[in-house]
């Protein structure tokens, strides 16, 4: 195979994979391990205050681990794009 279609096979692979994760966006879950947040850094990736947070907390994707709140980017970022 020469360079110019290898080149070529690789373009068509990376659009059909973005083309499926923009139909299935679980599959990126498949690819990439999610990156879990404290409330802290939750607050600074949403541009939410903390207070904001606590307010909304039925509405925010979020698990509890003993007393403290877990948020994965993922979830929020699903989130987000919905509101």
């Amino acid at each position: 195979m020469t360079n110019y279609e290898l080149e070529k096979m690789a373009k068509l692979t990376a659009k059909y994979l973005i083309e499926e994760l923009k139909r299935d966006d679980s599959l990126i879950d498949s690819l990439l391990p999610p990156k879990f947040m404290n409330i802290q850094e939750a607050s600074i990736f949403t541009g939410l205050p903390i207070g904001t947070i606590y307010q909304k907390i039925n509405q925010i994707p979020h698990t509890k681990c003993g007393k403290r709140l877990i948020f994965s980017d993922r979830a929020l970022a699903r989130w987000m794009n919905r509101q």
